[in-house]
Order: C-alpha cells, then structure tokens, then sequence
C-alpha cells in the first residue's frame, strides 16, 4: 500500500511540474536590455523591452557571465536567463524580478512615500510617482497613533540604476491586471512616435474598466499627451472683466487654446505698457506654476483680435 501511495505521489508531482506555468519575471527597468551570448561566457546587448514586458524563465538558477559594452567589461555579472519571441536571452538580475504566488505585477495608483522598514517611522525622503511598476511582496501592519498597512515592493530606480526594495502603504499599490495593462498601454502611447498609433494606444487605456485611482490618473496623462485641457467643463465658469497685462520684464505672454499648460499655445501678446484684455471666463479651480497659484482665464485682444485662455498671473485686474 505505502509503494502504491508512493507511487501516486510521483505520478502528481509530475505532472503539476509537466504542466505547471513557467516562472517568469518582470523588466523594471524601461528600455531595459536584452543580451545575447557572444560564445565566450560573455553577454552583449541585443535588443531593449519596455518596463513592464514579462519575460520566461528559461533557468531557476541564476547565471554569471562577463557583461561586453561599448565602453569596458564587467566581470562575474549576475543574469536571468529568459525566453523572449523564442529566443534565449540574458536580463541583468539588478534589472527584474521574479513574480510567483507570492509575489505579484502591480502598479502605484499614488504618489508614494517609501520606507526602508514597516514602519511611519522609517520614512524616507523620497518618493515614487503614480504609474510605477512595482512588485509586490508581504503585508505589514503597523499598529500605532496612525495605523498603517504596509507592503513591500521591489522597483528600479532610475536615479541609482538599481532595483531597490522597499515598503509604501498598501493602499496606494494596485495589483488589478487591467489597471496594469492600461499603465502599460499609456507608457507605449508616450513612446510611440506614430500619432494614430499613440492615439490608439491612449484610447484603449481609457477604455479599459479600471480602478477609479487609474483611471483619473489615465485621463490626466491622456489629456498631456494629447495637448487637452486638464480642466474639465464644470471648472470653467462665466466670468467678465477688464484687466491689464504684466510681466517684470515686459516679456510676450502666451495665449493657449485650452486651460492650463498642456494647452497648445496660439499666440502671443505684448506686456510692454501693459495693454488692456477683456476677460469673458476663467476655471473655478486654480493652477500653480512657477510658485504662482492663479486662474486661468479667456481673453480677447481687442488691438489683434487674438484670443485665447492665458495665466492669470499676468493679468492685473
């Protein structure tokens, strides 16, 4: 009875690993190289994948080769070795990370202030921005005056060029696959160089069902590609007025086609002797740039007939 138990045992086991999904792991890094073997136990660039590419684990063990660049060799190098469109290739281990059961795909839906340990008082003076890839570890909760939970991530920071495990509020980490892929499809709409092609990645991202933090977040870098007004029509209101122009300077003022700097500028007007503007609307909400915080508001230029929304700024009413 225990052969016939022992038996079945290896007969499941082998087939949960016959079947089971590869490991795969994760490029952090945008741009992030693939390398080839040059035959010598030395790897050398072959092609880059954006961050967020998954890529299959073609060994669980990692690999030390020579790292062959432009500019000098790195000796004893740490790799993933990875399938990727059927071929072989070779990821520096500082530049991905494995995703298992355990640890999971996920994206910042906020701003996050990073921690080396669960704990507020660990905080670190510095912060990762909405739309990162992380990848996700254990929780912690930290019982305290401010109860927090924590989760670990690992990401690559650009500053270092290395990836860096560290810890952020889980509430800001999303591991929803559709709010990943339409991160994902925004990065590739900020690379593409062909517009149709940039506009049909974006319109794919703002029609996947994401979460409310993602989508907001979508809409808003959508509307900065794109050159849209961030201000939405229930921030603009009626407004009428007459005003007078100024810059310190007497510099030229830009006029944009919509409210707020992503608006594509159509003109611009003279401060010098500060000229007078006839203001018909302004947002409801103010803008900060520059260390000003002000409305922006619709003018008309009588002297050119030019008109268009402008900082306000530069307008003394």
């Amino acid at each position: 009875m225990k052969k016939v138990a022992l038996l079945f045992s290896l007969i499941v086991l082998f087939i949960v690993n016959t079947f089971a999904a590869p490991s795969r792991i994760i490029m952090l890094r945008d741009n992030g190289p693939l390398r080839k073997d040059n035959g010598s136990n030395q790897v050398e660039w072959a092609e880059a994948v954006k961050a967020g590419t998954e890529l299959e684990l073609a060994s669980e063990e990692i690999v030390v080769k020579d790292l062959v660049t432009s500019n000098k060799t790195y000796k004893d190098v740490k790799f993933f070795e990875v399938k990727y469109k059927d071929k072989t290739y070779y990821v520096q281990e500082s530049d991905a990370e494995k995703i298992d059961t355990q640890h999971f795909f996920g994206v910042l839906k906020a701003d996050s202030l990073l921690f080396t340990r669960p704990t507020l008082a660990a905080f670190r003076n510095s912060m990762l921005e909405t739309g990162t890839f992380v990848i996700t570890g254990d929780s912690f909760y930290h019982s305290s005056q401010f109860p927090t939970e924590f989760i670990a991530i690992t990401f690559y920071d650009t500053n270092d060029g290395i990836k860096r495990n560290r810890y952020v509020n889980k509430n800001n980490v999303s591991t929803n696959d559709k709010d990943v892929k339409a991160v994902m499809l925004l990065e590739n709409a900020k690379s593409a160089k062909d517009e149709d092609l940039k506009k049909e990645f974006l319109k794919n991202a703002k029609s996947m069902d994401t979460s409310e933090a993602i989508k907001e977040y979508i809409s808003k870098e959508y509307n900065k590609i794109l050159n849209i007004s961030s201000f939405s029509d229930d921030e603009i209101e009626s407004f009428y007025n007459e005003g007078q122009l100024y810059t310190e300077d007497g510099s030229r003022i830009n006029v944009r086609d919509n409210p707020g700097t992503a608006g594509s500028v159509i003109g611009q007007l003279e401060s010098v002797d500060q000229p007078y503007v006839t203001a018909f609307k302004r947002t409801n909400v103010k803008d900060e740039i520059g260390g000003e915080s002000d409305y922006w508001y619709y003018v008309k230029d009588d002297s050119t007939g030019l008109e268009g929304w402008i900082f306000g700024a530069f307008i003394q009413f």
